[in-house]
């Protein structure tokens, strides 16, 4: 037997499981055969049951980046649908009176954020005192009391 003959062997079995797999989900249509992430059972009440396993190639770290990306959606749609109440803006609150005035309210940072906020600008501050007090060394930038200047006749006083 040649190839072409084994060939169409196979595919005639292959269309015949593809015909009877059609007849039983015909004749039980709650139990799909293809539905590897279904199970379907009836229980000693003949209570139909149904199991769904899952996938296990999505692993759960995949779960909540899908999820993520669908919030991220909603959360842009909801944005573009009402621009005056941005979603993400944890630090502002729209609203209608009972007028139907539009009002916002801004809440402010939380203790933990402002103090962050805070330290960062004070580093950054130091950072800045000390490139300045390199490259002007006979000003101290931290000596109140102690003024640095030129004057007419191009003396440092």
């Amino acid at each position: 037997q040649g190839p072409k003959t084994w060939d169409a062997k196979v595919e005639r079995l292959e269309d015949l499981l593809e015909e009877v797999k059609d007849l039983y989900n015909a004749s039980y249509p709650q139990d799909h055969v293809d539905d590897e992430d279904r199970e379907v059972g009836t229980d000693t009440d003949g209570l139909l049951w149904v199991r769904y396993t899952g996938h296990a190639a999505e692993t759960r770290e995949e779960q909540i980046e899908k999820l993520d990306g669908l919030l991220r959606e909603v959360q842009s749609l909801y944005n573009e649908r009402y621009p005056l109440d941005q979603v993400n803006d944890v630090e502002r609150e729209v609203g209608l009176d009972a007028d139907g005035l539009l009002w916002v309210r801004y809440t402010g940072h939380s203790g933990e954020t402002r103090e962050k906020e805070i330290d960062e600008l004070q580093a950054l501050l130091a950072e800045v005192k000390v490139l300045y007090s390199k490259k002007y060394p006979l000003d101290h930038v931290d000596e109140i009391e102690h003024e640095v200047s030129i004057d007419a006749d191009g003396l440092l006083w």
